[in-house]
């Protein structure tokens, strides 16, 4: 039997490892920051591998355009060209996302024309849409990677039927976030993997901690983002 997201692509769009880490800076040594890149992006492909749901993943080496919303636009071009009818578009630095909340999104697009998760930053970490109706979205008229992306995308769609995701996740966007993320412990691996390689070269975040070589760092909180990419 046919499963009934077969026409459905979850597209990661993301940029490489080299690039995320460039920009993102998640801690003072380069190797080390690259390497937490691609753990998030391999982390977001395992999620969406449990899901069950099929992968398209678009870096930064196949991205077209010169703004970020053309880049995105393409993007949507080139995955609904491959055949697919539906497509949830993640980055790749939303750790809290689960496999429920992406199987939840490709439900919701059988009966929605649009489903988002909104980011604490007013902006999103997850946007689907059907073939038919991606035209109704005006990419180049978004202020992507502000506050006011969430809102915008609302506005543009609310001549249509839109599904809102439950949870409400922040992203990893820079070091303060990568620390935080080392001691949620209920990212299991993921944040075994971020303490072992944080503390191992001795990383410390003086903008909240005042912690000694001998001290383990103290999270203060979250903060959050999107589609951040």
């Amino acid at each position: 039997m046919k499963s009934a997201h077969a026409h459905t692509a979850v597209l990661l769009f993301t940029r490489t490892p080299s690039e995320e880490a460039q920009v993102k800076r998640f801690c003072h040594n380069r190797s080390k920051s690259e390497a937490i890149a691609a753990k998030l992006i391999d982390h977001t492909r395992k999620l969406v591998q449990q899901a069950g749901l099929q992968l398209v993943i678009i870096d930064s080496s196949r991205q077209q355009g010169h703004t970020f919303g053309e880049r995105l636009h393409h993007a949507f071009s080139q995955t609904f060209a491959q055949g697919y009818e539906q497509i949830i578009c993640l980055g790749n630095d939303t750790p809290g996302l689960t496999p429920v909340t992406l199987r939840a999104a490709a439900e919701a697009l059988q009966e929605q024309d649009f489903v988002f998760g909104q980011a604490t930053d007013g902006g999103v970490y997850l946007m689907g849409m059907h073939c038919h109706t991606s035209p109704l979205l005006d990419f180049s008229a978004i202020s992507w990677n502000t506050s006011l992306v969430f809102e915008e995308l609302c506005e543009q769609t609310a001549a249509a039927t839109t599904a809102i995701l439950a949870p409400i996740l922040a992203d990893a966007d820079n070091a303060e976030d990568i620390l935080v993320l080392s001691v949620q412990h209920t990212l299991g691996k993921l944040a075994a993997w971020l303490r072992e390689l944080l503390f191992a070269v001795r990383l410390f975040f003086t903008a909240y901690t005042s912690c000694t070589p001998q001290t383990t760092p103290v999270a203060t909180g979250l903060r959050g983002p999107p589609v951040s990419c």
